[in-house]
């Protein structure tokens, strides 16, 4: 790869003091001022006709992934909006001056170019790529909009159409391909050639176009072009709001983001448009609420993810037989994530038939589901499918590198389970760890052999365990340092994010749940009953998305996770009523705020939930392929039955009451 002496290149990561990883390529004060310091350079230079702006000299790896958010904590506007003291640029003082560069400047993109390199990129007059690229702007994400013109280029460039489905969703898989065919791009290196050579190639070429032709690849000089399936741009701006959360349940961000989209089209001119994402950026910056709970959020997913030290077990390489004993809910969406993490083989184990003979259907359809879907590709789903074994015999677990332990919440059966791996599992330093959401993890584990003690910690998943992203990590009193940091990287490579957390009730996770889950079924019982009073829809349509904000209503996450876990776990704390004698739990001290609605529609209704197709609520698998929550006839009697000595029985409560009652 040779450069001509005529163009300039100018790679993001020589931005970088020495000494100082930047792997991604963020944009900080250090980079910037580098950036500035060539881009001026190079203008001024008159041997210089044209400039390369590329992530890596070589054009490998990422081009940038945007700001440095830590930046975002400062009085400056994150770097990115207002002008620092000492002549820092921010990104926007960049995009200026590489949109109103006198020589044309081609951006070559690779890896990850997301948000401020995104924009930087579409300052640039020509964008090329090789394959890898992913581009997007995910700021709303972080409880922002973009800040450095990606509000108003963008919509200039592909449409008000694209912006708004990149910006508003905060994407960041957008690929070259996608990015020919909206226009953000205006070339892809071929086989033939490294994204640097394509680019000098284009770079050789703009460079003898006439000054006219530079001008007109200025998107600050360009109006919002029309849509091309004729819809009004102000009429999208209000479809796209429909489908934004409410700005009071975390929708802030998003509702910004059109207001700074829609200027780009109402207001005369780019500068306008420019001010006004400026102080939507600012105001969301140092006003917004959500906007910290977004970014801490963000810093303490990475933080967790983050350990001391790197783990050298294969297991943390993808590498290792997987071991899952239950073949139930949390045990089929575990197996499905190693399949799908490439681990090989995954046995999943059940002592009953036919639920281990359930479960392997329903590993088997979700896959090729997923297949379908394009969310795997055939030949994965393929391999993911062979690799799948199942077994009734506890022996066939030796060989393995890694068991996972997914039977119901019971502390004698657990033990039991862990004392026979004790003795099974050949590799002495094989992890053994139990899915248990609320047992003593050193209970379980003081039933294995002192030398294995250190390998044996809590992996708890959430349900559906296959979708859900958080698990906890439950370090146990003897758990190694290694063998946690082995976890943790498994958890990553699984496309999960892992939590380390302390053994106790409940661990973060449950603890912090329980509270609210049991004030929404008290609130139910107290103000339910009747055909005026309170419903379990109107406690989750309140806790919900349409309203609080919560993904689902604490009703409808105990149908998901099924509602056996709860009664199991009531059970093994002492609470539950002896069906046998009446007497209640040992542990439910009188006086306890308490209500049984939940045991006996478990224990004599049997409604575990979505997988029986009736809990809280009725599932019909012709409606919403099962997952819809229709109302039930028989929980509404029982309610009646629970709510009848009430003195507040038979009375509604507004949204914000139920909500305040209950969180």
């Amino acid at each position: 790869m040779t450069i001509p002496s005529s163009v300039a290149l100018i790679a993001i990561s020589n931005g970088s003091p020495p000494g100082v990883p930047n792997p991604v390529n963020a944009l900080s004060a250090h980079v910037r001022q580098y950036l500035q310091t060539e881009l001026v350079s190079a203008l001024k230079d008159p041997s210089m006709l044209a400039i390369v702006l590329v992530g890596r000299p070589d054009g490998r790896g990422v081009f940038s992934a945007g700001a440095d958010i830590k930046e975002f904590s400062g009085s400056s506007g994150g770097s990115v909006t207002t002008s620092e003291p000492g002549g820092i640029p921010t990104l926007n003082d960049l995009a200026h001056l590489m949109e109103g560069s006198s020589k044309p400047i081609i951006a070559a993109l690779t890896g990850a170019c997301l948000g401020g390199g995104m924009e930087l990129a579409l300052a640039a007059q020509y964008r090329v790529a090789d394959k890898s690229l992913k581009y997007g702007l995910p700021e709303v994400k972080i409880g922002l909009i973009p800040g450095a013109g990606g509000t108003q280029r963008l919509p200039r460039l592909c449409g008000v159409r694209y912006a708004l489905d990149v910006i508003v969703r905060g994407r960041i898989n957008c690929s070259s391909a996608e990015g020919m065919k909206f226009g953000f791009l205006d070339g892809v290196a071929t086989n033939e050639e490294s994204v640097v050579d394509c680019a000098v190639r284009w770079a050789s070429w703009a460079s003898k176009l006439p000054p006219i032709t530079l001008e007109s690849r200025r998107l600050c000089n360009r109006s919002v072009p029309n849509d091309d399936e004729g819809m009004q741009n102000e009429d999208m701006c209000d479809f796209a709001l429909q489908s934004c959360p409410p700005k009071r349940a975390g929708g802030e961000s998003a509702h910004a983001t059109v207001e700074a989209i829609r200027a780009s089209f109402e207001l005369t001119s780019f500068l306008g448009g420019m001010e006004v994402e400026k102080n939507v950026f600012n105001d969301l910056l140092y006003h917004s609420l959500q906007g910290r709970a977004y970014r801490h959020i963000f810093f303490a997913e990475r933080a967790s993810s983050s350990g001391k030290r790197k783990s050298t077990n294969s297991l943390a390489k993808g590498k290792g037989t997987i071991g899952v004993i239950g073949a139930g809910t949390m045990g089929r969406g575990i197996a499905i994530s190693f399949l799908k993490a490439g681990y090989a083989p995954v046995i999943l184990l059940d002592v009953n038939p036919k639920g281990l003979e359930a479960g392997v259907k329903y590993i088997q359809q979700t896959l090729q589901v997923d297949a379908k879907k394009g969310r795997l590709s055939p030949s994965k789903m393929k391999a993911a499918l062979a690799c799948l074994k199942s077994s009734t015999d506890l022996s066939s677990l030796a060989d393995c590198d890694l068991v996972v332990e997914a039977v119901f919440e019971n502390l004698g059966v657990k033990r039991d389970i862990f004392s026979k791996l004790d003795s099974i599992v050949k590799k002495e330093d094989a992890l053994l760890l139990s899915n248990t959401s609320t047992l003593d993890v050193d209970a379980i584990s003081s039933s294995l052999s002192p030398k294995r003690r250190k390998f044996c910690a809590g992996m708890h998943f959430f349900s559906p365990a296959h979708i859900m992203k958080l698990v906890e990590v439950v370090r146990g009193k003897d758990t190694s340092a290694d063998t946690l940091e082995t976890i943790r990287a498994v958890t990553k490579l699984i496309r999960k994010i892992p939590i380390v957390v302390g053994n106790c009730d409940g661990f973060v996770g449950n603890r912090m749940m329980h509270p609210y889950t049991t004030e929404s079924t008290l609130t139910l019982v107290g103000h339910g009953g009747g055909e005026a009073g309170l419903t379990i829809s109107d406690v989750d349509s309140a806790i919900g998305p349409k309203y609080f904000g919560m993904a689902l209503g604490p009703f409808q996450v105990s149908d998901v996770a099924g509602n056996d876990i709860g009664y199991n776990i009531r059970r093994e704390k002492g609470l539950l009523r002896d069906p046998k004698t009446g007497q209640v739990g040992k542990n439910r001290s009188q006086g306890m705020r308490y209500t049984e609605i939940a045991d006996e529609m478990v224990e004599k209704m049997g409604r575990l939930g979505q997988k029986v197709q009736k809990g809280w609520y009725n599932y019909d698998p012709k409606v919403g392929k099962g997952r819809k929550p229709l109302p039930s006839t028989e929980m509404q009697q029982l309610l009646d039955k629970y709510s009848k000595d009430s003195p507040s029985r038979g009375t509604k409560l507004g949204k914000d009451e139920i909500v305040q009652r209950v969180l």
